[in-house]
């Protein structure tokens, strides 16, 4: 049912990132193949925040199962990213929004167990970093048991901001961590909610760190020293909904 979708060559790439940009998961390189075309597409990638990697030129090769290319290919994700204008859709019909923000997570499968969890518990929409962060890709899906299908998945060109705005406007921003975070029965769900989790190697970046209104950490077992992300979302999405089945 899930298929990620391949295209390479340099004017099809091009005009992939005229027409749908923000389906385009990873652009490789052919890291030896050197073009004034080749140069303009790695701009616009980093002017659009768009992850990129040069590799070997056998690895274009086999992505594009063709002997002769052109040193460029571009993944897409199996669905479309909803535009960043759909939060404020979802905003202005409900009292108290939740997003969820996974953040670095480069397991595909915690990725897709995230998702699945926020549709079963109410959130509402999942934001995700265009880099550092597991593509929306055929593995995701899977690990969402089609869950995927059932909420929209936002990925902005400009994060950071997009939570800023989110928390000027009355979002409460509240981070995961580890420890030093307030037990989650003593913070307030209620309010609309931008819930950022960190990934399995980096946590939450800096970045987003500093924008967090608070931070909470699931009180554990001295034997444990940590829980996946997905478990870590899993909790905390079931006390959010159960304070607010409450109120």
């Amino acid at each position: 049912m899930y298929d990620e979708q391949t295209v390479f060559g340099i004017h099809p790439v091009t005009e992939l990132l005229k027409q749908r940009l923000s389906s385009i998961d990873h652009v490789y390189f052919d890291k030896e193949k050197k073009s004034a075309q080749l140069f303009e597409i790695m701009k616009i990638c980093r002017k659009e925040r768009l992850s990129y990697s040069q590799v070997p030129e056998a690895v274009i090769r086999q992505m594009c199962r063709v002997t002769h290319h052109q040193g460029v290919v571009a993944l897409c994700s199996v669905l479309p990213y909803h535009p960043v204008e759909k939060l404020a859709e979802i905003s202005s019909g409900k009292e108290a929004p939740l997003f969820i923000l996974p953040a670095s997570i480069e397991d595909t499968g915690n990725l897709g167990a995230v998702i699945r969890s926020s549709v079963a518990l109410g959130a509402d929409a999942v934001l995700l970093e265009r880099k550092h962060t597991a593509p929306l890709n055929a593995s995701v899906a899977k690990g969402s048991a089609g869950m995927v299908e059932h909420i929209p998945v936002i990925r902005p060109k400009n994060l950071e901001g997009v939570i800023g705005d989110l928390k000027t406007a009355g979002f409460n921003v509240i981070g995961a961590d580890m420890k030093n975070g307030q037990p989650p029965h003593s913070m307030d769900f209620t309010l609309p909610t931008v819930l950022i989790l960190g990934g399995e190697h980096r946590g939450i970046p800096p970045y987003l760190l500093r924008l967090c209104n608070a931070i909470t950490s699931i009180p554990m077992s001295s034997a444990a020293q940590s829980l996946n992300v997905s478990a870590t979302a899993a909790i905390l999405l079931y006390e959010i909904a159960s304070q607010r089945a409450a109120r």
